[in-house]
């Protein structure tokens, strides 16, 4: 009995998070917060940033890599920046509307849709990492060696903390506005410590230090080193897990339903 019972309901919340996950992707693709800048943006600068790398000699700053060797993974981190800072937008809009008070009104819990829209932020972050791969080494010639498990613990970090982040402003702003103007700021600061316009080994100390160690730019750092079958740097790595453990207690702690 208490076998049956627990198949009708875990059956019951395959098919809400379906649902709900179809409601989603068809709003993402009205209002494509995520879809355009999470995916679009990576992918017009890997061809910039190709077409740079094919007219450029030598490489960029000593390290012993193209232009297109090191943007590879800094763009990947931008689209998961660009992507996170889609959640505080459709979240806060979900609050505002009170979608999600009137959630909380029926069987299906708020979290079981943070769940769905948090999968179909996954999905999109995939499609992205797919395109830059191979369109860097199929179309622009990147020597990426990756060392799998390495390149998979930190993409999967990289996003678990970035994404931590977006949750923690959708927590904190009161309106959809707000989180606009605050997504903003962030992700351009963001963008600049990644290593978009001026890259770590070009610049030099305090500056390099604090890019390496910061949200974005650990992740670029721990992705670039696996995605040349090297092992990453454990202080990347630590930074990693103690931004992800510091947003996400953020995050549950201060977010709110209604």
């Amino acid at each position: 009995m208490k076998a049956s019972l627990q198949g009708v309901f875990g059956h019951r919340s395959r098919v809400q998070l379906a649902a709900l996950l179809k409601v989603q992707a068809k709003l993402s693709l009205r209002e494509p917060y995520a879809l355009g800048p999470g995916i679009g943006i990576p992918a017009v600068l890997l061809f910039v940033f190709g077409f740079i790398s094919k007219y450029t000699t030598g490489n960029v700053g000593g390290s012993g890599l193209t232009v297109i060797d090191l943007w590879i993974p800094t763009l990947m981190v931008i689209s998961f920046i660009a992507i996170a800072i889609s959640l505080p937008n459709t979240l806060v809009r979900d609050r505002e509307i009170g979608w999600l008070r009137r959630l909380s009104t029926t069987p299906v819990h708020p979290s079981r849709l943070l769940g769905a829209q948090l999968i179909l932020d996954f999905v999109l972050a995939a499609v992205a990492i797919v395109i830059l791969i191979v369109g860097g080494m199929v179309i622009f010639g990147a020597p990426l060696t990756v060392g799998i498990p390495f390149f998979i613990l930190s993409l999967v970090l990289a996003i678990a903390e970035i994404f931590s982040l977006g949750l923690v402003v959708a927590a904190l702003v009161p309106t959809q506005t707000v989180a606009s103007a605050v997504g903003g700021v962030l992700f351009f600061a963001l963008l600049f410590l990644s290593g978009l316009w001026v890259q770590p080994v070009q610049v030099g100390a305090p500056l390099r230090d604090i890019m390496w160690y910061s949200p974005s730019g650990a992740a670029v750092r721990a992705i670039l080193y696996s995605a040349f079958n090297r092992t990453p740097p454990m202080t990347s790595l630590l930074a990693l897990v103690g931004y992800t453990l510091v947003f996400a207690f953020v995050a549950v702690r201060y977010f709110r339903w209604e």
